[in-house]
């Protein structure tokens, strides 16, 4: 079977997916691939007015930026009364691991 433009790139792709295709899936991606191309190299013919406005999404968003503020903070022994054990300055917990002897 010839290899047409697109099998080094759907092998690649699926290399790189670490997926194995079997000759018939190669053949089928390969096909798939060359209509997605077709369809773009289409679009980029398409020619706009200059005054046409690009369209990013259905609804304009806008980034809720605010300066950063200094507060207080919740006092330390607040936060550590929380706590089922805690030396003052700490939270107490068990160790998650184990010294073992070598």
């Amino acid at each position: 079977m010839p290899d047409t433009p697109e099998q080094p790139i759907v092998n690649q792709v699926a290399r790189l997916a670490r997926i194995h295709l079997d000759e018939q899936q190669l053949k089928s991606s390969g096909e798939k691939l060359e209509q997605i191309l077709s369809f773009v190299s289409q679009l980029e013919q398409v020619e706009l007015p200059e005054d046409v406005i690009p369209f990013f999404g259905a609804i304009e968003s806008v980034n809720a930026i605010r300066d950063d503020q200094l507060q207080t903070s919740v006092p330390r022994e607040k936060i550590l009364d929380n706590a089922p054990e805690s030396d003052g300055e700490f939270y107490l917990v068990p160790p998650v691991f184990k010294q073992t002897d070598s």
